[in-house]
């Protein structure tokens, strides 16, 4: 067996990227891949204690497969529960307009569609050609790169604009920051941008490792510099990501995903109360 080839496997063993940098080294060593292997049992938890998604994804029991981690449905839960609610009895302004990337065999479209309810316009993307010959009836599909700038540009237009992105594709960090970069500026005002198994970010395999410069985790923790940009920074600069300040409302993090909101966000202005003339506002 040749030098290349040891390297090769003993790569394959330890996770480690065929195209690792010098620089990303210490990362890698950092890191040890841990993904649990337990899949959830929800026949010991009570159906009144579950978040109404993950009621209706117990439900799906005999539809369309599909894989969300368990803790996710409360993620949803806090972030959608009303806009949720409001789309399905169709007291919406105009439909909801949802892109989901990275659909496998469209279980997850359905649920979407359950959930967000008859009047959303809800599209899925997907590398994988098969995804065309499943008869999907929940959503619309189309077959692209979440890294094609065209593609995307071209499916939002589509769409009609979009107002909820949700990242289920590769997971690959430097898939996730493109599709990012591309995609949040489209968003429209109030949108939010949604980020799901960011544990990947934590794996040398899929581009990552812990505290690894440029995995997608510590992308969107300079998003947190970017937020306070106005108590630091001398010029206006763009942020991480090449996401402005401007349009970033905020940033949320949960086990393994993050929300990004979209709409304008003013300069930061102090508020003064109650009466500053007062002998005590002088002490």
């Amino acid at each position: 067996m040749k030098a290349h080839d040891i390297a090769y496997l003993v790569k394959e063993k330890l996770h480690i990227p065929h195209d690792l940098r010098l620089a990303d080294v210490p990362a890698t060593l950092r890191t040890k891949p841990v993904s649990p292997s337990d899949v959830k049992d929800v026949s010991t938890e009570a159906r009144e204690s579950m978040p109404l998604l993950a009621q209706m994804a117990v439900d799906a029991g005999a539809g369309r497969p599909f894989v969300k981690w368990w803790h996710y449905f409360d993620a949803y839960e806090e972030q959608f529960a009303a806009l949720a609610e409001q789309s399905r009895e169709g007291k919406l302004d105009r439909p909801l307009r949802i892109l989901e990337m990275g659909v496998w065999r469209g279980g997850s479209l359905d649920l979407w569609r359950q959930y967000f309810g008859p009047e959303a316009v809800i599209f899925g993307i997907d590398i994988d050609e098969v995804i065309l010959t499943l008869g999907i009836d929940s959503a619309e599909v189309r077959v692209g790169s979440q890294t094609d700038e065209g593609f995307l540009r071209g499916v939002v237009e589509e769409m009609g604009g979009v107002d909820l992105v949700i990242d289920d594709g590769s997971h690959q960090s430097k898939d996730v920051i493109a599709s990012l970069r591309i995609l949040f500026p489209l968003l429209s005002d109030g949108g939010r941008y949604v980020i799901e198994d960011l544990h990947t970010s934590y794996w040398p395999s899929w581009g990552g490792g812990f505290k690894r410069k440029g995995s997608s985790i510590e992308a969107l923790k300079e998003l947190v510099d970017t937020l306070h940009q106005p108590y630091y920074a001398r010029s206006r600069r763009p942020g991480a990501l090449g996401l402005e300040r401007d349009t970033l409302q905020s940033i949320q993090f949960y086990d393994s995903v993050a929300v990004l909101k979209k709409s304008p966000h003013p300069a930061p202005q102090p508020f003064r109360g109650g009466d500053h003339s007062r002998p005590e506002a002088s002490i």
